[in-house]
């Protein structure tokens, strides 16, 4: 499964150089694809376009949005706060972004959705990360992890640190702690 804050535009180009992918899980959990080629579901969209208007109508420029999230430069989240209020979203930190969501979307409830679509409904699953946007998906996981270069709240709050940064970093929590879980059962 490929968990990621990115648009689902961007995420299924992304899933063509990845065979054997089960789900797509884009923009901060809000967009589903589970599996692989069934219909997308998209939580929370109602709630995201009444935030675009709003932040058009505040004359706020510079923001990009996709099906449901919307980011922002993280430096200007003091606009975003005063811009939305009233409106059931939340502020979200990744790297150097702030996303806009519904108060209920996640990475941890697109994981969720993902496992129902699967036939999985509930199971355990692992998950790594690099930024706070992870945390929820992290929480959720039997085993977490976070790559050398993740954050130092998701490196603090995961079960496995890896000694490698990014993909690099993936692959040896795939190679370690993941395999020996699947193995014993």
């Amino acid at each position: 499964m490929l968990v990621s804050g990115r648009e689902y535009r961007v995420l299924r180009r992304m899933a063509r150089d990845l065979p054997g992918l089960d789900a797509l899980v884009a923009e901060n959990g809000a967009v589903v694809e589970a599996p692989v080629g069934a219909r997308r579901r998209v939580f929370g969209r109602a709630i995201a376009a009444r935030a675009a208007r709003r932040l058009r109508s505040a004359g706020l420029k510079g923001f990009d949005a996709g099906e449901v999230v919307i980011s922002l430069d993280g430096s200007r989240r003091a606009e975003l706060e005063r811009s939305l209020v009233g409106i059931e979203v939340e502020l979200v930190e990744n790297v150097d972004r702030v996303m806009v969501l519904p108060r209920s979307v996640t990475k941890g409830s697109g994981v969720h959705e993902a496992l129902r679509g699967l036939g999985l409904r509930g199971g355990p699953f692992a998950a790594i990360g690099d930024a706070a946007n992870d945390l929820p998906m992290l929480e959720a996981a039997r085993l977490s992890g976070a790559v050398a270069n993740a954050e130092p709240e998701v490196r603090r709050r995961a079960a496995y640190l890896c000694r490698r940064r990014f993909s690099a970093g993936v692959t040896e929590f795939l190679d370690g702690p993941v395999r020996d879980l699947v193995a014993r059962g």
